[in-house]
């Protein structure tokens, strides 16, 4: 079976040369092909996603041959219009990554404009990675960031979170004062956006790594205040204490020990092949005669490269089970080849785990 499409492939050789020719449609001196010569050399193969947007920023500095300033000007100026629709950020906007690495790595001299820059930018893809060199280097970037909490634009305020968050993905770690970081995130808990709400979710769920108590005793307080918006919030921040069987965090959504059986749990086949979809059967039977609140995941444990098996948690569903019911439920199971997970043949599990507990667990087989 053909290898899922590499993430990296994005950028390729079109695609930097469509870059070129946006530049040079706001500034007619730009050498297209001295851009693209200088970006796709010989070593541009192996280069990983982040490596090739890098090289591509370097090929844009050296092309265009002006001060810092100047080279931030044509970067905001090449930029499309805003958008509307937080949602659309990913689908057509990755050819503006470079122009992050730009203003990351030849703008950390001029932090006034190149925040600036990063402002337009984050309006039409995201900053976050640019913003993170500033804030290492300058303690007075924390400023801006507050500043960006009241903004009526809802990509600069989702900025404000996600990039000061330390464990950002593909980013390295940002060791910034944690008090200020929550003023930042609590001035952002009512936000109407959910776009904006996802990112302080995530960054508080990044906190929680480190300092599990602090953070959930500080959700717990916004928990309580009994908003439909920072109630969301408290619930994604602490989805993996909830798929964990936090007792602390389970209780706080009324999940109480479950007292139900899951029988007759199968998989159907039980042999599959990769590519190929298996189900997912089991019923739950409530036995204490009693109303029960209860979240049910799905624990599949994926046998690695080395032989071992690997858990990965599954959201299934949350339900109430009236006292002396039984339910029956299914999940198709896509055993598919991503970007982000690759199979391999051998002995796989599922487990049902319900509020935290994990009662019962079957087999199948993976096959190449």
């Amino acid at each position: 079976m053909a290898d899922a499409p590499k993430l990296k492939d994005y950028f390729d050789a079109e695609l930097v040369r469509e870059t070129g020719m946006r530049i040079r449609r706001v500034e007619p001196s730009f050498d297209v092909e001295r851009f693209v010569a200088a970006a796709v050399g010989d070593d541009w193969e192996p280069l990983s996603l982040t490596e090739r947007s890098r090289r591509i920023a370097q090929a844009m500095w050296e092309t265009l041959g002006v001060g810092v300033v100047e080279a931030l000007d044509v970067a905001t100026r090449v930029l499309p219009e805003e958008l509307d629709d937080p949602e659309g950020v990913l689908n057509n906007g990755f050819w503006m990554w470079p122009l992050s690495d730009l203003i990351a790595t030849y703008a950390l001299d001029h932090p006034g404009p190149a925040l600036d820059a990063a402002e337009e930018l984050t309006k039409r893809f995201t900053s976050e990675f640019a913003i993170r060199p500033f804030l290492a280097r300058y303690p007075e970037t924390m400023d801006r960031v507050e500043q960006w909490v009241d903004h009526p634009n809802e990509h600069i305020r989702r900025l404000a979170s996600e990039g000061t968050r330390s464990r950002l993905p593909w980013a390295t770690r940002l060791e910034l004062p944690v008090d200020r970081v929550l003023g930042v995130l609590s001035g952002l808990r009512r936000d109407e956006s959910l776009y904006v709400r996802r990112s302080v979710a995530n960054h508080m769920n990044d906190l929680a790594k480190d300092d599990s108590d602090r953070i959930v005793s500080l959700l717990e307080e916004w928990h309580a205040e009994g908003v439909p918006e920072t109630t969301w919030i408290v619930r994604h921040a602490m989805r993996n204490h909830l798929k964990n069987g936090d007792g602390r965090v389970m209780a706080l959504f009324g999940y109480e020990p479950a007292e139900v059986d899951v029988v007759d749990l199968r998989m159907t086949p039980g042999v599959v092949a990769i590519g190929e979809p298996t189900l997912i059967e089991f019923d739950v039977a409530e036995r204490a005669g009693r109303n029960q609140k209860l979240m049910v995941d799905l624990v599949v444990g994926y046998v690695k490269s080395n032989g071992s098996v690997g858990p990965k948690v599954f959201k299934f569903k949350d339900f109430d089970l009236s006292a002396g019911a039984a339910e029956s439920y299914r999940r198709k199971l896509d055993m598919v080849v991503r970007s982000t997970r690759k199979l391999y043949p051998g002995t796989h599990s599922v487990t049902v785990r319900v509020n935290g507990a994990d009662l019962s667990t079957t087999t199948f087989e993976l096959t190449a």
